[in-house]
């Protein structure tokens, strides 16, 4: 397969608790890390701190957010957990000083394009933008979304589900990636195509997704 542009990773939360993670201990020990650290050994600074969620509909605290996504639970989703992870070799393309405010405004588009393309209107929803290192040194940053199990429609709240026979996750990969390379486009102009020319032949596909560095190799 072809280097990926953008890694768009989708998961949920079950108001069940089905082990460890899961449940809503899982979700509020998940949402807690989310606000606290940029990954495992890093914890976020107190200037990150400020303003830490960017609070669309669904809270600005951890607690807040635990508390509406378990009033707007679907009967088998708590809480959906997306990440969104520009390739770092992309980003570094653009001005160091706009990286931050095009992943926020990418991350924002995917979610409405999303949801919009399935029918519903735009959800309640939170985000926090990490800002990690790769094992190679390089700037990788990347945004988990939290949203509710049930989403707005015209007629009213109605559950949100995933189905792979439908297309929905395939659906979300087109949607991060084209929203990505319109980003793109307008920051750096289309010589970032340049970088995909060549396509990485390799018959390894990565098992562990949320494991960012093997999606961005050297």
């Amino acid at each position: 397969m072809s280097k990926a542009i953008i890694v768009p990773d989708l998961k949920y939360k079950s108001p069940k608790r089905r082990g460890r993670g899961s449940g809503s201990k899982g979700l509020r020990n998940g949402l807690k890390y989310f606000q606290y650290r940029e990954d495992h050994n890093t914890k976020a600074s107190p200037e990150r701190l400020r303003d830490r969620w960017q609070d669309r509909g669904l809270g600005a605290h951890y607690r807040e957010i635990d508390a509406n996504c378990n009033r707007l639970k679907s009967q088998h989703v708590l809480a959906w957990t997306w990440v969104i992870s520009p390739a770092p070799d992309l980003m570094a393309l653009v001005p160091e000083d706009q990286r931050r405010a095009l992943v926020m405004d990418v991350t924002e588009r995917i979610v409405e394009a999303y949801y919009d393309a399935r029918g519903f209107q735009i959800p309640l929803y939170s985000y926090v933008l990490h800002d990690r290192r790769t094992k190679e040194g390089e700037q990788q940053l990347h945004t988990h979304v939290i949203l509710p199990g049930l989403a707005p429609t015209v007629a009213g709240w109605e559950p949100m589900y995933i189905n792979k026979r439908q297309g929905h996750d395939e659906l979300f990969n087109d949607v991060a990636r084209e929203e990505f390379e319109q980003a793109l486009d307008r920051t750096v102009g289309p010589e970032w195509r340049r970088l995909r020319e060549e396509p990485e032949i390799t018959d390894d596909i990565p098992q562990d997704i949320d494991d960012l560095d093997l999606w961005f190799p050297r």
